[in-house]
C-alpha cells in the first residue's frame, strides 16, 4: 500500500480499506493469471485497463529504499500494489455510480492540510511541488485526482453512514442492553499535567441513564455500519472480475 499516502492523506480509510482488500481476494487469484497480453496492460478490472506505468508508479512509491527486497518480498509487494490498483478502479466506479463529485476547490483545500506540504504550519507550493515529483514521482495532476478519489469515496461512506438508524425498538428488543448498562456504569478519564502533558491520574464519574442509553445507541449503529459495509463489500468482491497481466513485467519496463 501507498505508505506516503497513508501517512499524509487527508481522509483515511483504514478499517473500511482493510475489508475490501479482504474482498477484493476473492476475485482475484492465479486462476486469472492471463500470458501473452498486451504490454501496456497490468491488470483489468470487469474491463477497465489499469497501464504498466501507473503500476510501477504505485509499485516504487510503495518502496522502502532502506531495506532490500528478495524475491518473496518483491511477489508480496506486486500483490499488494496489484490489489491498490483494483480497489482504486472499484472505488472509482462506486464513487461515479452514486454521482459523488469532488470539485477542484475541495481537492485544493484538502492539499493544503496535508503536513507534507507545509512549511511553518502553511501550505508551501515549492514544498508540494518537491514532494510530488522527487518522493511521489508522479505528476500534480495524478496526485491529485488520487486525493480527489479518497474524498470522494469518504462521500459516499458517509452518505451511506448517514442512512444507517438505530431505532429506540431495536434497542429494547437487544438482550445485550442489561449486561452493557451494567459494566458503562462508570467512566474513567485521564488526568493530565496542564503543563506537561502527561498524564498524572484517574477520575471517575457515574454516567447518567441517558448517557448509557446512548451509548449503547452508538455501539448497536456501530455494528449496524460494519454490517452493512462487510456486505456490501462482499457483493462487491463476489461480483468482481480481475484479470492480471504479470507476464508484462518480465519485460522489466518501468514506463
Amino acid at each position: 500500500m501507498m505508505n506516503f499516502l497513508r501517512k499524509y492523506q487527508v481522509h483515511v480509510l483504514v478499517g473500511l480499506l482493510s475489508f475490501f482488500v479482504l474482498y477484493i481476494a476473492l476475485g482475484f487469484g492465479s486462476s486469472f493469471f492471463v500470458k501473452g497480453s498486451p504490454n501496456d496492460t497490468i491488470v483489468e478490472v470487469d474491463g477497465v485497463k489499469i497501464p504498466l506505468r501507473t503500476y510501477w508508479s504505485h509499485y516504487n512509491r510503495s518502496l522502502d529504499t532502506t531495506k532490500p527486497l528478495d524475491e518473496a518480498g518483491r511477489n508480496q509487494k506486486r500483490d499488494e500494489t496489484i490489489r491498490d490498483l483494483v480497489q482504486n478502479a472499484v472505488f472509482k466506479r462506486e464513487v461515479d455510480h452514486y454521482g459523488i463529485r469532488v470539485p477542484d476547490t475541495q481537492v485544493a483545500i484538502s492539499l493544503t492540510q496535508v503536513p507534507g506540504f507545509q512549511t511553518d504550519g502553511k501550505f508551501d507550493p515549492q514544498r508540494y511541488m518537491q514532494v510530488i515529483q522527487s518522493q511521489l514521482r508522479i505528476t500534480p495532476q495524478e496526485f491529485e485526482e488520487e486525493q480527489r478519489l479518497s474524498i470522494a469515496f469518504y462521500k459516499l461512506r458517509w452518505m451511506m453512514q448517514s442512512a444507517i438508524k438505530v431505532t429506540d425498538k431495536e434497542m429494547e428488543l437487544n438482550g445485550q442492553y442489561p449486561a452493557f448498562a451494567k459494566s458503562s456504569q462508570v467512566e474513567e478519564t485521564e488526568v493530565k499535567d496542564p503543563k506537561t502533558g502527561k498524564v498524572t491520574g484517574h477520575k471517575k464519574r457515574q454516567r447518567s441513564e441517558m448517557e448509557i442509553r446512548e451509548l449503547f445507541r452508538k455501539k448497536l449503529w456501530e455494528e449496524k455500519t460494519y454490517y452493512g459495509f462487510n456486505q456490501w463489500l462482499t457483493q462487491i468482491g463476489q461480483q468482481l472480475r480481475v484479470k492480471t497481466h504479470f507476464d508484462v513485467l518480465e519485460n522489466g519496463a518501468q514506463g
